[in-house]
């Protein structure tokens, strides 16, 4: 009896392992962000004309919401690029990546990316216009004068409409 009960469970062990294994070689790998490199900044997957969902309630038209959660910053290295028009640069001194809103009217604190590849969660405390287009900075750290900020073109939805 016992001996049926391990050759049962045996196999199955086998397939969990498997899996758990397949599903690890499925992340891509990160690498850091380190000087002299270029790079796209990337808003939920897209390196423009991004979307960032917010949470309004009432008429959303000229208000400030917060975006809600599940929605990523990442960025992503670009190696030997045939042109450096609309990237990034890290510069001869960064090692991180600073994302921001740009937005003349609140100071929303950066979200810091240190490896490239990796998805950093949207804070949902960031205050964002409830609906309209935008732009989020990603701005090398520490800066020098060889750094370039890059910037994803967003637009703001209203979810709660």
């Amino acid at each position: 009896m016992r001996i049926r009960v391990l050759i049962t469970l045996v196999p199955l062990a086998l397939v969990a392992l498997a899996a758990g294994n397949a599903a690890a070689a499925a992340s891509p790998p990160t690498y850091p962000v380190m000087p002299n490199q270029y790079f796209n900044g990337v808003v939920n997957g897209k390196t423009a004309a991004a979307t960032i969902k917010t949470a309004c309630p009432g008429p959303a038209t000229g208000q400030t919401g917060h975006p809600v959660s599940g929605q990523l910053l990442s960025v992503s290295r670009v190696s030997d690029p045939s042109s450096t028009t609309n990237l990034g640069f890290t510069g001869s001194t960064g090692n991180s990546i600073a994302a921001a809103p740009v937005s003349s009217s609140v100071a929303n604190a950066p979200v810091t990316l240190t490896e490239y590849f990796h998805g950093y969660a949207i804070p949902t405390a960031w205050t964002v216009p409830c609906e309209g287009d935008g732009l989020i900075a990603f701005t090398p750290l520490p800066g020098s004068s060889t750094a370039r900020t890059t910037y994803v073109t967003v637009h703001f939805t209203n979810i709660a409409q």
